[in-house]
């Protein structure tokens, strides 16, 4: 994967949870707010898994800062 890809891959995920997050409002619902708390948790790990991967990979090129923790 190149770094413009992974990057690419981190703002779509970041957007979706944004827009989820800005979505839960609207939810009347307990089983729509249920549904949509999962969502949003889905869309925050995806978020956290893209921003490993573009760590992982500036590590990979040699750039010491980028260690995951």
């Amino acid at each position: 994967m190149t770094s413009a890809l992974a990057l690419s891959k981190f703002l779509e995920a970041h957007d979706r949870y944004l827009a989820l997050d800005d979505a839960r409002t609207s939810c009347t619902r307990p089983i729509e707010r249920e549904q949509m708390h999962i969502e949003i948790l889905k869309a925050y790990l995806e978020v956290q898994y893209r921003a490993k991967t573009i760590a992982g990979l500036q590590y990979a090129d040699g750039n010491d800062y980028a260690e995951l923790n």
